[in-house]
């Protein structure tokens, strides 16, 4: 039986440092083949130099790679919704896609694990995306613990107020690859959570694993970061107080609202019912709206941030 093919999604910016090892562990995956498709954002560390040595001598997993050239000085986010669209394009046969992070390291059996889950929809017109958890490592490759485990299951309106799965956990099939691709020119905060709203919103099939394959590098240079402990815990709070996450949340809707024709009925209730939580004058109206949106995070701590922060107008 033929192995199937990942296209990997490979944005760099001065990741030499960890490089290295990251392609070792995408060169090590068995039990399936690795086209890997890299953007690199302007690195001026020796990253380009590094990737093109790798490059030269593909063995293992590794196939083919393919570089897509693109104006510098763009966020991470962007290069990944740029690196997939051109995928598309590229390659009309492809069927699977993931987001790779220059500096994390992937555990053996992590693409076999996840084309596992969702082989039977490798075809289908219903939109795929897999996803799970981490486990975080400092920047000596020490551990320091899983990301929390998600007990309720994924859903749209989950994914209105929480991104429970990181972008270098995720697989698409191809409908989702294509559903999340037509909104690369969008502006998102993040193309991991916009992937799991996105997907979610319009019916799709999202498989979340708990069990960790990747080990999520943590250093002063991460975009997000791991949330894990009581310091990122405050400092998530304090965020929300600032009105970080409003922020947040008004550029993550734009993009939504631009692709609403592609939800569900229920989807495009839950998000108006959303938009009206954030939109209403009153802390009593923004709060029955929320009810009315359904809106969830995962914990009783975190359903109880998502409703102080709706009551003072912050999310």
């Amino acid at each position: 039986m033929a192995q199937p093919t990942v296209h990997v999604l490979l944005a760099t910016f001065n990741g030499a440092r960890y490089l290295r090892q990251q392609w070792q562990s995408v060169q090590a995956q068995e039990g399936v083949g690795v086209v890997l498709h890299v953007a690199d954002d302007g690195s001026t560390d020796g990253t380009r130099e590094l990737l093109q040595g790798l490059a030269a001598c593909t063995f293992g997993a590794v196939r083919q790679v393919h570089w897509l050239d693109a104006p510098p000085r763009r966020s991470a986010s962007r290069s990944f919704l740029m690196l997939l669209a051109d995928a598309i394009r590229r390659c009309t046969d492809a069927e699977w896609f993931v987001y790779c992070d220059q500096d994390d390291v992937w555990l053996p059996g992590k693409l076999a694990a996840a084309h596992a889950a969702l082989a039977p929809l490798a075809h289908a017109q219903r939109p795929a995306l897999y996803g799970g958890r981490t486990l975080a490592v400092d920047e000596n490759d020490r551990e320091t613990g899983l990301s929390p485990l998600c007990a309720r299951p994924p859903s749209f309106r989950n994914a209105l107020a929480q991104n429970i799965m990181g972008g270098n956990t995720m697989l698409m099939n191809r409908s989702a690859a294509e559903l999340v691709a037509a909104s690369a020119a969008s502006d998102v905060v993040v193309h991991d959570w916009f992937t799991y709203q996105l997907v979610a919103g319009a019916g799709g099939y999202v498989h979340y694993d708990p069990r960790p394959f990747v080990r999520y590098r943590q250093h002063g240079g991460n975009v997000i970061g791991s949330g894990l402990g009581w310091n990122a815990r405050w400092a998530r709070l304090r965020r929300v107080l600032r009105g970080e996450h409003r922020v947040w949340n008004s550029v993550q809707l734009a993009a939504l609202q631009a692709r609403a024709d592609a939800f569900t009925a229920d989807s495009r209730e839950a998000l108006h019912a959303f938009q009206r939580a954030r939109a209403a004058r009153s802390p009593w109206s923004r709060l029955a709206w929320l009810r009315r949106s359904g809106a969830f995070r995962q914990t009783p701590s975190q359903d109880a941030m998502l409703w102080l922060a709706c009551a003072l107008g912050r999310i």
